[in-house]
């Protein structure tokens, strides 16, 4: 099904949880205002299916940390039966118990945060000292075969473009031939401390300019249409993306992609809140997945792109913090 600007709706990103085990000072919780509540894993399977009649073939997988729900094997077994592909976004500290029973379960792709492979880097952007679990769990994953791999790293002022960075970020993924993925640094309403983001957000189109200027080939992923260079390196060639959202028409316009929040929620974008469909109350009363596909439906034909060619139309992104109230963490850095 298309929304009002010709996208494709192919993509859903299902949060499961708010709870998380770090505490990342560039954590957009997927842009969802606070709730503990969650669905269970027959309500994010009804969903499911009803996404796939409007056209939904891929779902992925978030939070908080989606590694903290005890029924994650079963939710992805239920997801897998309906869908191309279940793939997830994890920080990796819990993947060296569960790579196994995920990957048989049927997860097919897994992105792992990982801001930085410096202990005290690392200790500093997430507030633990997780790396060392997080580097077993990367590693668990790829001798589980859960493949494509890709390292999420947001781009930050100050750190990421220094070498002992990149180089300690570069080995790990050369060490399991993982995409490293550099994402701008997002001012996401409501979750983001506007302080922090002042001092940390970084220009990525510098970042681009450089990676693209060392690439032996070049391409684009048809998701938000970002690019992906082959880059060569002294351990081989390794492939890296670009995530630039800000400011970033072309992004929006090839966005096929639309959200599930942890409490139920149907959202067109990471970035506002306005238009959300709740599916909660008829899940509850036993709505099938044909009666919920009005419900997305209507979130769809609710989409926009955040950031237009039309710049008229591009909103402020001053925007107000709401406090971490699931977590009740505050952020560390300063």
């Amino acid at each position: 099904m298309q929304d009002g600007y010709g996208r494709e709706t192919e993509d859903l990103r299902i949060s499961l949880t708010q709870r998380c085990n770090l505490d990342c000072v560039f954590c957009h919780m997927e842009g969802q205002l606070p709730s503990s509540l969650e669905l269970t894993a027959e309500e994010i399977e009804r969903c499911v299916i009803a996404a796939t009649k409007v056209g939904v073939r891929r779902v992925k997988l978030t939070g908080g940390e989606p590694t903290l729900r005890s029924d994650l094997p079963e939710i992805v077994r239920r997801i897998a039966a309906h869908v191309e592909e279940v793939s997830m976004t994890t920080n990796g500290l819990l993947l060296d118990r569960l790579a196994v029973p995920l990957h048989e379960a049927g997860l097919r792709r897994v992105n792992v945060s990982l801001p930085s492979a410096l202990p005290a880097t690392y200790r500093r952007l997430t507030g633990g000292d997780g790396l060392p679990a997080a580097l077993r769990g990367i590693r668990a994953a790829h001798a589980a075969g859960i493949f494509p791999m890709k390292l999420n790293v947001v781009v930050l002022a100050g750190i990421t473009e220094q070498d002992a960075e990149r180089e300690a970020i570069w080995e790990i993924a050369h060490e399991v031939g993982a995409t490293l993925q550099f994402i701008e640094f997002e001012p996401v309403q409501g979750r983001v401390d506007g302080s922090i983001f002042r001092v940390l957000h970084a220009e990525i189109t510098g970042l681009d300019s450089e990676v693209a200027g060392r690439a032996v080939q070049s391409e684009r992923n048809p998701l938000h249409h970002r690019p992906r260079y082959t880059v060569p390196n002294g351990k081989g060639p390794m492939k890296i993306e670009i995530v630039r959202p800000l400011n970033n028409p072309e992004f929006c316009s090839a966005c096929h992609r639309i959200r599930l929040t942890s409490y139920g929620a149907l959202k067109g974008c990471l970035m506002t809140n306005e238009h959300l469909v709740e599916t909660r109350p008829m899940l509850r009363d036993g709505a099938t997945p044909d009666q919920l596909v009005p419900l997305f439906e209507q979130v769809i034909q609710h989409r926009r792109p955040f950031f237009r060619a039309d710049t008229s139309a591009t909103p402020s992104l001053e925007l107000p913090l709401v406090a971490r109230a699931v977590s009740g963490a505050s952020p560390h850095l300063v």
